[in-house]
């Protein structure tokens, strides 16, 4: 889906959290939010679990990847 998004040169506005978490996590995604309308969701402030891995977010890319 990404590429589909990067190749139309159409940007994503993100208001969903665990979608901000994942382009935070993996940057080479954060080209396609839109700069102008980014969304709530796009820049999440994540303050990873004591030990520094956050088991639920870690789920949900293994589940997209």
């Amino acid at each position: 889906m990404c590429w589909t998004i990067r190749e139309s040169g159409k940007k994503i506005t993100s208001i969903c959290l665990v979608v901000g978490e994942f382009i935070d996590r993996n940057l080479e995604y954060a080209d396609l939010i839109d700069k102008v309308h980014p969304g709530a969701g796009a820049y999440p402030k994540h303050e990873p679990r004591e030990g520094g891995h956050d088991e639920e977010l870690t789920a949900i890319e293994d589940d997209l990847a």
